[in-house]
């Protein structure tokens, strides 16, 4: 390793990370500091039980630490080139053992646990990838009338709930944090539910209003008649509710989750008639209108349709959706 190769390595590793936040910079040289201090990358690893995740977390973090290390000690070398021979030697022998570090590193976590196996009794689990069980999958093969027949066989505590959550396809998350019902000109329903998943300018809506007629909501509309009423829920009592309902009507895999798929898969059946992208976007809770590819299918929508009238939402949507299925010729839902 020569120092021009090492401070090339060093330019390229900023110059790479020069679009990250300051924030983002700032916890990863406070990560190398840490790194550093344990005798390097290499050492550090060896000696823990870190995750896959973390393992290029931490490599991360060190090329940045290390780059700018490298940068700072060649510099301060050729400062005192002329005075302090011992400090140049020292500190061009440590930014050549940078640059070295960074030119082994691997992008390949499994070839580093070959090549620095963990001190014994820190062996980590192998990296498995965990298989993501879509819900939208549970819809399949449930009777047209599913959600009628679900909500009738929660207990009554439960009910009110569960149909918000057929009716607006909120979180769960929602509805724990509670989910305000109103009346409107005597004939409306607004629903407005406060995002469980909301970072500023990030992710999720801050907020979103729904508004139905009186008859598709006429039981939630009783509720608020005289006055806004509050509904809310205790999330794990009302998950264990909803499974117990299921597997007594032999509905397999449904959860909460499935009553906003359903949602979504009868708005994505109006959608082009009713609704864009965008309105569906802003329904489910998205900042993106990319999302909505992963909640429901258009042939998977049973009933009258979503009974939404209009939608708002605390921001506009991002336009970069995925490509949603069309509509399919229907089949019988048993």
């Amino acid at each position: 390793m020569t120092k021009s190769a090492a401070r090339a390595i060093a330019t390229h590793i900023i110059n790479y990370t020069q679009n990250n936040d300051q924030a983002t910079n700032n916890h990863l040289l406070k990560i190398f500091k840490r790194i550093y201090a344990n005798g390097g990358l290499f050492r550090y690893f060896q000696n823990r039980n870190l995750k896959k995740t973390t393992w290029y977390k931490y490599k991360a973090a060190y090329q940045y630490g290390a780059s700018l290390l490298i940068r700072s000690l060649l510099k301060e070398a050729d400062k005192l080139e002329k005075t302090d021979k011992t400090k140049v030697k020292l500190y061009r022998e440590e930014a050549l053992r940078l640059g070295e570090d960074l030119k082994k590193l691997s992008p390949d976590y499994e070839k580093q646990h070959r090549l620095n196996p963990p001190a014994p009794g820190n062996q980590p689990k192998p990296y498995k990838k965990d298989k993501i069980s879509g819900k939208r999958k549970a819809l399949r093969g449930l009777p047209s009338n599913w959600v009628g027949q679900l909500i009738d066989e929660l207990p009554i505590q439960h009910q009110d709930a569960a149909l918000i959550m057929a009716l607006t396809g909120c979180r769960p998350a929602e509805l724990e944090k509670g989910v305000w019902l109103e009346t409107v000109d005597h004939d409306h329903l607004k629903v407005t539910i406060k995002g469980a998943k909301y970072i500023k300018n990030k992710q999720g809506q801050k907020q979103r209003v729904l508004k139905f007629a009186l008859e598709d909501a006429h039981r939630l509309f009783n509720l608020a008649y005289e006055e806004p009423r509050l509904v809310w829920i205790n999330k794990e009592a009302f998950r264990k509710a909803i499974r117990r309902a299921a597997d007594n009507l032999g509905f397999k895999g449904v959860s909460p989750y499935s009553l906003r798929h359903q949602f979504a898969a009868n708005l994505k059946s109006e959608s082009g008639k009713k609704w864009t992208h965008e309105d569906l976007a802003k329904a489910l809770g998205h900042i993106t209108d990319r999302c909505q590819q992963f909640y429901g299918h258009p042939n998977q929508a049973r009933g009258r349709g979503s009974g939404i009238l209009a939608v708002q939402a605390s921001t506009s949507i991002k336009n970069n959706r995925g490509v949603i299925p069309t509509p399919q010729p229907e089949t019988n839902h048993f």
